[in-house]
Parts: C-alpha cells; sequence; structure tokens
C-alpha cells in the first residue's frame, strides 16, 4: 500500500502542474491578443501645397492588428496639439490588414511638423516637411 500512495501522490502533483501551466497560458495569450489586437502603421504622411504657405497633410494608415479600428478609437497630433476631428479615415472602420487614407481638413504653414497618430494598441511618431 506503501508503493501506491506514493504514485497516486505523483499523478495528483502531475495534474496540478498541469493545469497550473495551461491556466497560466490562457491568462498570458488573452493578454497579449487584447494588446495587438489594433495596431497601426504609418505607411506614409506628406504634404500637399494649396496655397502660398498653404499645405494640407495626407496620412495613409494601415491596420496591422486583427480587430477594426474605428476614427474614434485614433488620436491625430500634429505638433503637440489634437488634431483627431480634422482627419476621418476612409474607409471606416479600418479593417484588419488593410488601408485608409485622409487628407487634413485644415490648412497647416510650411515648415517641419510632428505628427503622432495613436491606437488603443500603439502610436506611430513621424515628421513631415510641409
Amino acid at each position: 500500500m506503501k508503493g501506491i500512495s506514493s504514485i497516486i501522490a505523483s499523478i495528483l502533483l502531475l495534474i496540478i502542474t498541469i493545469g497550473l501551466a495551461g491556466t497560466a497560458y490562457l491568462f498570458i495569450s488573452g493578454m497579449l491578443t487584447g494588446s495587438i489586437s489594433k495596431t497601426i502603421n504609418v505607411l506614409d504622411i506628406s504634404c500637399i501645397p494649396v496655397g502660398p504657405n498653404q499645405n494640407k497633410i495626407t496620412i495613409i494608415l494601415s491596420n496591422v492588428g486583427t480587430m477594426n479600428i474605428s476614427d474614434s478609437e485614433l488620436i491625430v497630433m500634429v505638433d503637440g496639439a489634437n488634431r483627431s476631428p480634422d482627419f476621418d479615415f476612409t474607409p471606416s472602420p479600418i479593417p484588419p490588414h488593410s488601408s485608409a487614407v485622409n487628407t487634413s481638413g485644415s490648412n497647416y504653414t510650411s515648415g517641419v511638423r510632428t505628427v503622432v497618430v495613436a491606437s488603443p494598441s500603439n502610436s506611430v511618431r513621424t515628421t513631415v516637411w510641409c
């Protein structure tokens, strides 16, 4: 009987270990899926001259995540000022593994502009010369 008790104890320890490992895997994979599900990449950013010392900024984004990203989830900052309402990306929402483009509604003066585009999972900072 003493030999059987040690075998049962070993089997119970093995089952507990496998259960804990499975729980840890599910927890970690859920965290990773949530953080990369709405990720963007800036494919191109440029300025289009519309008049003397007046330019419009065009941004082309790519949704490299696994879920749709709507305009309301994107934050666009130009030189530190929130310009999100100025940019309505088409299509909206941006489907996974596809691109969207928008040209600003406002004019920007000539010079170097720092543009930050933020999604729920990441942000991309670029510099454009207008």
